[in-house]
């Protein structure tokens, strides 16, 4: 595939990552949104996705393409740095966003419920409060998310699917998060799904940022710890907000199935297009 084409496919998978925002918003009105078993399932799916997508691939990869440029003691050295400083990266990030929720008078902990019955009840006032800083704060969100994408496919088209599917799986339920709320306080369908999708929308927006930030005269050994950074985000948002989110719903079993199917289905995927 020519450069210029994978640019265009790049910025069609970010886009389609991030519609699938909106695709949780549709599905909210199912009977399948009331399953939390179901939605313990989808989340496991898409951790073990990208941890699988992480570990084996892009942070191997970067590993080894390292090793032949400086040797393997300089290259494990560099990974494990530029590794360990995206997570303490991400992780301020994640406590500032954490803060200015909590001073907004909403509890990300409290957005991985908000299927539930208990999260049914309160003004409409508050429940439209909640799915307006909802939606800014996963917008924020998904902007990295979109750079994930395509810098991934830049470098790997393979690769990049595989992302995508990851992130469009996990994408779902955050837009039932944005979407039930604002429906419930307004009882207009329209109203709620328009939101949600203007919500995935920051992901392409993250494609645009990655291109004219990371991919313009870029060299290829930056690319690759560019794609450390990546796999760090991922790991990062596999371990401490997709799974606990999951292990919420009460359902370990079918999180755990769904972590393990994940894996699996990455690794033959990988396996087959190497």
């Amino acid at each position: 595939m020519e450069l210029d084409s994978t640019l265009y496919f790049a910025f069609f998978l970010t886009l389609l990552a991030g519609l699938s925002t909106g695709v949780g918003g549709l599905i909210a009105f199912t009977p399948y949104a009331k399953k939390d078993n179901f939605l313990a399932f989808g989340l496991g799916l898409a951790a073990g996705a990208m941890l699988f997508i992480s570990f084996f691939e892009m942070l191997y990869g970067a590993l080894d393409f390292l090793t032949e440029q400086r040797g393997f003691s300089a290259a494990f050295t560099m990974t494990s740095l530029y590794f360990l400083g995206g997570l303490m990266v991400i992780a301020i990030i994640t406590e500032a966003v954490e803060y200015i929720l909590k001073n907004k008078g909403i509890k990300t902990s409290d957005l991985s419920g908000i299927t539930s019955n208990e999260k049914n009840n309160g003004s409409s006032k508050k429940l439209y409060r909640s799915g307006i800083v909802t939606a800014i704060a996963l917008g924020v969100h998904n902007l990295p998310e979109g750079l994930i994408t395509f810098l991934a496919t830049i470098q790997d088209v393979q690769l990049g699917i595989g992302i995508a599917i990851a992130i469009a799986i996990h994408n779902i339920p955050e837009g039932m998060a944005v979407s039930l709320p604002i429906y419930r306080a307004t009882g207009n369908k329209k109203k709620a799904i328009g939101i949600t999708f203007l919500t995935g929308l920051s992901e392409p927006i993250g494609a645009i940022l990655a291109y004219f930030l990371f991919f313009q005269n870029v060299g290829e050994e930056a690319m690759e710890v560019v794609s450390i950074f990546l796999a760090t985000i991922m790991i990062y948002v596999s371990l401490f907000e997709i799974l606990p989110t999951a292990f919420q719903l009460d359902h370990p079993h079918h999180t755990k199935w769904g972590i393990l199917v994940g894996m699996v289905i990455m690794g033959l995927t990988l396996s087959y297009l190497m």
